[in-house]
């Protein structure tokens, strides 16, 4: 690994990148994973289908992808396949057959888009959280998966005489908590990756009744059981993957719950009341100054939050807070962080924070 760190960003193929300053951001990224594709047919892979139904395809957005390249050229674009509720992968993954007709479909489609590496976002192997086919098979095949890409990955980077930092790069996202270690190898898994995303965010997610933190960085005593970074990456560190191979992650957005009163952190609230905020949402909340949103700063998890007309909790990450995690992040001898997602943050105050901490 290069002791430079990562600062990986993902795109959203779906989302409007037309007036998004990619030229400035080419020196300040080391890699960006586009998402998302996904598994189609008999381990096919193509662009993701939106909710019309038409696939999201980024390749208009293309050619500024490679200018960024040739700006930096020691920037990386990797395909991202898979995401929440993205299925197929049990199926893919089932025999070395199927594996065999995905990796060589997903290495051609990485290929035909003329990048640098594959991202999986299996959320999650030998779990249907998400609604998607699980298996308990899933466990030991998604490590025979990734062997699989990693041994053709690396036999195509010989053959096209890539060497050093400039090989074919395979990265998986992975969720943050136990769940997710109990379904794979950890082990194997970090043996056979690039390095591992660490999804540590949605801690309170879409689902939530009580207003918490989403991405906070430590343990509250509102919360003393719950999830947060510092506890994931010392759960995984303590299941296999490497700290040089563990790259934290960061949310550009926030997670909303309604009916929480005054009380906000730590009170319940109307169920199914749960939205979201992109950050330049919030930034722009802040900055109307009408006294409908009011920021609190949760000094034990390091995190704030929002009490917006006095009822609705909104946690999010900001410039304190991000920098902090970038701190930690350095502190603890980590790869590098990423964050979801790249065009939310359109006043440049995160990415800008990250990229200056980080160094």
């Amino acid at each position: 690994m290069s002791s430079k760190p990562i600062l990986l960003a993902y795109f959203a193929g779906w989302k409007a990148w037309e007036h998004l300053p990619l030229e400035r951001d080419a020196q300040r990224l080391t890699h960006i994973c586009i998402a998302f594709a996904n598994i189609v047919g008999d381990g096919q892979v193509a662009w993701f289908k939106g909710d019309d139904g038409h696939p999201v395809d980024p390749a208009p957005h293309a050619e500024r992808l490679y200018r960024m390249r040739e700006i930096n050229p020691d920037l990386k674009l990797l395909i991202s396949i898979g995401g929440w509720a993205a299925d197929g992968f049990s199926d893919a993954a089932l025999d070395a057959g199927t594996r065999e007709r995905f990796s060589q479909a997903a290495i051609e489609f990485m290929k035909l888009y003329q990048l640098d590496g594959i991202d999986l976002d299996w959320e999650y192997p030998s779990n249907d959280m998400s609604g998607i086919k699980a298996r308990p098979e899933d466990k030991r095949n998604f490590t025979l998966m990734l062997a699989d890409l990693r041994q053709r990955l690396d036999a195509l980077s010989d053959a096209e005489g890539r060497k050093g930092s400039d090989r074919y790069l395979l990265t998986i996202a992975a969720g943050a908590g136990q769940y997710y270690l109990d379904g794979v190898e950890m082990p194997e898994v970090a043996r056979l990756c690039d390095f591992v995303n660490l999804m540590t965010y949605d801690f309170y997610n879409g689902w939530a009744t009580r207003a918490g933190h989403h991405t906070n960085l430590y343990n509250t005593p509102v919360d003393p059981s719950g999830d947060s970074c510092a506890k994931s990456v010392k759960l995984f560190l303590e299941n296999g993957l490497p700290r040089d191979k563990l790259v934290l992650g960061c949310a550009f957005y926030g997670r909303s719950l309604k009916g929480v009163g005054n009380a906000g952190l730590g009170a319940p609230g109307t169920p199914k009341s749960n939205g979201g905020y992109s950050y330049s949402e919030i930034a722009a909340l802040l900055r109307a100054g009408d006294g409908r949103t009011v920021r609190h700063w949760d000094d034990d998890a390091k995190a704030p939050w929002l009490l917006v007309d006095g009822d609705q909790f909104v946690s999010y990450e900001d410039v304190e807070s991000i920098g902090l995690k970038a701190d930690f992040v350095k502190r603890e001898g980590l790869a590098g962080a990423f964050f979801w997602e790249y065009t939310e943050d359109a006043d440049d105050q995160l990415l800008a924070t990250l990229w200056q901490k980080l160094g």
